[in-house]
């Protein structure tokens, strides 16, 4: 058995991001002043200081106090000395069970200076509740925190003190790391998946975004142990970083409680996001074809073939997306696009398919027709499409919003009569069963406003921005000459989907409906040769009159 004075008298110091404001007489050097003054006058031998700075009290996994308690576990820890009793920490269940289990059974004396706590002496009855108002106080100053916290995301102020890479710490292009991104947000409109750009990356010796930091003295944490080792993951965050045209997201995560520190991913719809706030490094139709190509994964086959056309043909029958079929048996001409549900259950759909070939030919003899309708009638265009944004739809539209408005004004409700019954609930003036029955039927009726807020969202978005990107499909339309061949960018550029029906055949001739959405704008019908006839007569009829 080890001697008295070969143990150790752990001094104890920690300091909280939140206790610095508290001054000198909380700093960790007057807390260590004061515990060895203590030590020294009462007889303590063989001290040690152990500080934990800048750790909440609600958190034990604190690596000076995590040392403590193993060498208490070895025996070689005799008293534990902190200058008050929120030094320990501030989680009264944990405290409890420290001091009326733990320290008994490891045998180490504890000892709170300005609390006049000495467990050599028991434990006073009113030491519980000393701990009751210690978890109070951490969870005040918690929510102060999140107050000021969220006063500053609601103003627009970026939260994250870490700019993603592309950026300086003062939101600037820092422009090797930016040339970066932009040559990932490329790759993944040519066609290429997170894992394929990674390959890439690695491959031509691009340094990672911690590599890159490292290099130019931004801490990064620990260097990695291979060079120029991307991953999928990294590849696919970068992608869905809306930060990267210009906007501010605030709020994407949260925190379950003050006592709780896990970071836990929020809804979208409860995203804060600032437009144009900083320089962009991705064009916003850049990273909205990306977003959508990612929701339509492009896997390469057994042969690694990724069609430029994969992810956008889907059945018209049963709506589910076709496969894309090419081996290295036949020829690139037999590749070809197969209903996935049928494969799947015979009984769900037709065994119909459609060849790459046709569809390549079929999309850009389409692009042709509408790229010359746009170019020479853009006014009669325009008109074509907007015919549908009718009256009643605008109707439709007010009532979406009106709806919109309710539900969310609904959910605060909700958070302030759940915070009201709480409260009532603590004070006894409601019994503890009544609490769970309205609270259970209140955060029901909540979660499913918070569902219904976002589809609302995204219906009115499509409908009010009709307007928008017709002006903006116009736009790209006219920036281009009639096209000539089709490539991966230009066809995830224009193209939403391809719709394919199964085959008829009508007078012993095979016949295949192929319908094709453009970005923004849906199917675009084609005039017919007499709408086309009259088309150029009024062309030529106004034309006449404004030279005469």
């Amino acid at each position: 058995m080890k001697k008295q004075t070969d143990r150790i008298t752990a001094l104890y110091c920690r300091l909280s991001r939140d206790d610095e404001q508290d001054g000198l007489s909380g700093s960790i050097k007057n807390q260590q002043s004061i515990l060895e003054k203590y030590a020294k006058e009462n007889g303590f031998q063989n001290t040690k200081v152990f500080i934990d700075d800048g750790w909440s009290g609600t958190n034990f996994a604190r690596p000076a106090f995590m040392e403590i308690m193993e060498l208490a576990e070895q025996g070689k820890i005799e008293n534990l000395i902190v200058k008050d009793h929120s030094r320990l920490g501030r989680n009264r269940l944990v405290v409890g069970q420290l001091l009326e289990e733990d320290f008994d059974r490891l045998g180490v004396r504890y000892i709170a200076i300005m609390d006049n706590i000495d467990t050599a002496n028991g434990i006073s009855d009113l030491v519980p509740m000393q701990d009751l108002f210690n978890e109070w106080h951490a969870k005040n100053t918690s929510q102060k925190v999140r107050n000021v916290f969220k006063n500053k995301g609601n103003s627009g102020v970026p939260l994250t003190s870490n700019p993603p890479f592309g950026y300086t710490r003062k939101w600037e292009i820092d422009e090797p790391a930016a040339e970066v991104v932009r040559k990932i947000f490329s790759l993944c409109i040519k066609g290429y998946g997170p894992t394929q750009i990674a390959k890439q990356l690695s491959a031509v010796e691009i340094m990672t975004p911690c590599e890159y930091w490292i290099s130019i003295g931004r801490n990064c944490g620990k260097p990695p142990t291979k060079q120029f080792n991307w991953c999928g993951d990294t590849v696919a965050s970068i992608l869905s970083k809306q930060e990267y045209i210009g906007d501010t997201i605030n709020f994407r995560t949260t925190r379950k409680s003050f006592k709780n520190k896990k970071q836990i991913e929020r809804d979208p719809s409860e995203w804060k996001v600032f437009k144009n706030t900083h320089p962009a490094i991705i064009s916003e139709e850049d990273f909205k074809l990306v977003q959508e190509l990612r929701k339509n994964k492009r896997r390469p086959n057994r042969t690694g073939i990724i069609s430029m056309f994969s992810g956008l043909v889907y059945c018209a029958d049963c709506g589910k997306k076709m496969y894309y079929s090419a081996t290295n048996n036949y020829k690139h001409e037999q590749a070809n696009f197969f209903c996935s549900s049928f494969r799947k259950d015979t009984d769900t759909c037709s065994m119909h398919y459609i060849r790459e070939k046709v569809i390549y030919d079929l999309v850009l003899e389409d692009m042709k027709r509408v790229f010359f309708f746009v170019t020479a009638f853009e006014k009669e265009f325009a008109q074509m499409q907007l015919a549908n944004f009718s009256a009643e739809k605008q109707k439709e539209l007010s009532s979406r919003k009106r709806e919109l408005e309710k539900s969310k004004k609904r959910i605060k409700e909700i958070d302030t009569l759940i915070q009201k019954l709480y409260e009532d609930n603590a004070l006894g003036k409601l019994t503890d069963e009544r609490y769970a029955t309205m609270s259970i039927s209140l955060e029901t009726e909540q979660k499913e406003l918070k569902e219904i807020v976002p589809k609302i969202e995204n219906e009115l978005n499509s409908e009010t921005n009709e307007i928008d990107n017709l002006q903006t499909f116009i736009g790209k339309v006219k920036k281009i000459t009639q096209p000539t061949e089709l490539t991966p960018e230009f066809v995830h550029e224009f193209i939403k989907k391809i719709v394919v029906s199964a085959p008829t055949k009508i007078n012993g001739k095979r016949y295949q409906q192929v319908d094709i959405y453009y970005n923004g704008v849906g199917v675009i019908k084609q005039p017919t040769a007499e709408e086309w006839e009259s088309q150029f007569q009024n062309k030529y009829l106004s034309t006449k009159e404004k030279t005469a």
